[in-house]
Parts: C-alpha cells; structure tokens; sequence
C-alpha cells in the first residue's frame, strides 16, 4: 500500500480553525490593552463634582457656603507638585475643606498629602480626620520623636492644617459652624474618661520604660482632650450649624444607636447633626460600567449578602439618614481593604464640591 497524502478537505478546515483562533486571540488581546490604557487614562484624571446639599434650617449667613471634600487620597499622585488635582479644583471657589482620611500611603509617606495641602489656599481652613489605614495618629509606645502625634499629623498641623480630634468651631457671619469628630458621637465621654485615669494608675505602678511614657503622653492628651471636648459640648447652642466628620460612613444602623442625653450637656447626640461628611468606600473601587462594584469586602462593615457583584450599592454621593444628610466621598486612591483588587477600575478620581443651601434642589 502506497503512501496516502492528507485529506485535503481536512487541512482547509483546521486552517481555518487556526485563522479563526488566531483571529479571536487578537481581538481579546486589543481590548485588554485598549482597557488597561482607558482605565488607566480615568485613573489620572481628577474630576470635580458639584452637589447641593439642602438644610432646612440652615441661617442665611451660611447659604451658598462651600465646602472641598476630599478622601482616601491613599498617597496617589497625580502628576508633580499633584498638578492633577489643581487642574481639578483650580476654578472652583471654596469656603473650607474637609479630609476625611486615608491620606497617607500604606508605607506612611505623607508627601502625596503635603503636596495636595500646598495646593490649598492658606487663608482657607483645612479640617483632616485619620482613617484605618492611615499611620495611628496619636503615639502610644516609644519612637525616635518623644512627640504624642504622628509625624504626618505635625507636618500637617506645620501647614495650618486642623486635626479634628475635638470640636472645631468656624464662625461665619453671625453663625458657629463646629466640626465635629466621630469620636463625640460614638463614644461615652464618662466611660472613656474612666478607661484612661485606670489606666494611667497602672502605668504608674509599672516599670518606667520608653513605651510606658509614651503610653502615659497619650494617656494625659486623651484626657485634657476629653476636657476641651466638655466645654465645647457645652458651648454649643440649638442654633450652631454641627457638621460630623469622619472617615467610616454611618449606616441607618449605627445611627439607631446613637443616644441622646438631655442633661449635662450633649452626649452621643445626632440630634443637631446636620450633615455627615464620609469617606472609606472609594466607591467601590472596581466597578463594571452598567453593573456596578465588582467586589464588597465583610471588612467594609456592610451587611449584605451577596459579596460579588452586588448591585448599585450607593456607595458614594448623598444619601439621608434618619433625616441627617450623609456625603460618602468617591475617593481619590485605591485602599487596600480591597485586596488583592488593590486597583480603581472605572472609578474616576473624584473632589466634591458641596454648596450648602437651605433650600430643596433636584440633583
């Protein structure tokens, strides 16, 4: 028996298989790099958003007033000197700015943050909270400095920065604007003044070493602080304007815990609370246009079931809770609470420029 060649038919088809295969590879491979270049491109462009935010009690010396709300810078830079965000927010105009943490990178650099402070009117007051994954802002054990507070927080504070870990009070016209941290609202004061003069006692009944009189200075500025915090407490009238700044949202939740205290001041009060301004989602992070979050981490305290692909969480813009008006920054950087998607995906970049109004506006 001779040798048979090929069936040619059979080679027609396979080489065909290979040219549709090959053809097919190709494509994938142009809109992989074409995503990776577009989402890329988002990732460096900061854009700013402008919202109103109606409250109904708001006096006439603080309509229009404006607020700069930023978040979850996570040290990202966009550009030299972060010439990103300034082409961002270079027009706008702006009564105040508020940071509601997770500035620093997770290898504590700070100069992302630095450079985005410099940006910043100096005559304009800047208001900055910590957030999870920033470096711990008040020093408990020993380090080169003898300092209570971080070295970010000082280098801040070197830019008149105000680090809200108490009551801040603007005044604006004939109005009292307090900043106030979430500590005020989801802390006993009583309790926590106890917790820290117990332990005080024991640290002077241990050894003094290094730690011991670093935990001791933080012992002591808890304590002057929680004074100060009274005294605003008690300061503050029915008529003050109280803006809540922290870095984790709340959630209708949370704010059913919250307690009201008539007497001896304000305790763990939302009451007068009139708007919150909140960080810590970035959005989402990842998001697919038309599907939303990718992924929503247990460590993000959400209750929800279904983890992957969600929905439309409404995990950044305003929202209203228990009548108190909330703003969850979109962010600017990428946390890593959301490893290993430790990246922005479809996610711009976003600053939000609140307008505060005391009248009903469609957004």
């Amino acid at each position: 028996m001779g040798y048979r060649d090929e069936d040619p038919l059979f080679s027609v088809k396979r080489k065909r298989s290979f040219k549709g295969l090959a053809v097919f590879i190709l494509i994938l491979l142009i809109l992989t790099v074409s995503t990776v270049l577009v989402n890329a491109f988002i990732n460096r462009q900061v854009q700013a958003v402008s919202l109103s935010v109606t409250i109904p009690s708001l006096p006439s010396s603080l309509q229009g007033y404006r607020i700069l709300h930023i978040s979850d810078l996570h040290g990202a830079s966009f550009g030299a000197g972060q010439e990103g965000i300034q082409a961002a927010i270079r027009s706008l105009k702006y009564d105040l700015v508020v940071m509601t943490g997770d500035m620093v990178g997770a290898d504590g650099d700070f100069n992302a943050l630095m450079d985005l402070i410099d940006l910043i009117d100096e005559r304009i007051p800047v208001i900055l909270v910590a957030g999870d994954e920033d470096p711990v802002p008040i020093q408990t054990t020993a380090r080169i400095s003898n300092q209570v507070k971080a070295e970010y927080i000082l280098a801040a504070e070197k830019r008149g920065v105000i680090y809200l870990d108490e009551p801040y009070a603007l005044t604006v016209g004939k109005t009292t604007l307090w900043l106030c941290p979430d500590s005020i609202y989801s802390t006993d004061l009583s309790t926590a003044e106890h917790t820290y003069q117990y332990n005080l006692e024991l640290l002077n009944k241990t050894e003094e070493t290094e730690d011991s009189q670093a935990a001791r200075r933080a012992i002591e500025y808890w304590l002057k602080r929680l004074d100060r915090t009274r005294e605003s407490l008690m300061t503050m009238k029915s008529s003050d304007i109280k803006i809540l700044v922290t870095h984790t949202p709340y959630t209708q939740a949370r704010i059913g815990e919250l307690q009201y205290a008539a007497e001896g001041g304000l305790v763990n009060n939302a009451t007068p609370v009139s708007l919150i301004l909140a960080g810590h989602y970035n959005a989402g992070q990842c998001l697919i246009p038309g599907l939303g979050p990718v992924f929503i981490p247990a460590t993000l305290g959400l209750d929800i079931v279904d983890r992957w692909f969600p929905g439309d969480m409404k995990l950044s813009g305003l929202g209203t809770l228990k009548g108190i008006t909330q703003h969850i920054s979109p962010g600017l950087g990428s946390a890593g609470i959301y490893a290993p998607m430790g990246w922005r995906f479809f996610n711009s970049p976003t600053v939000t420029l609140l307008t505060l109004t005391n009248k009903l506006v469609a957004q």
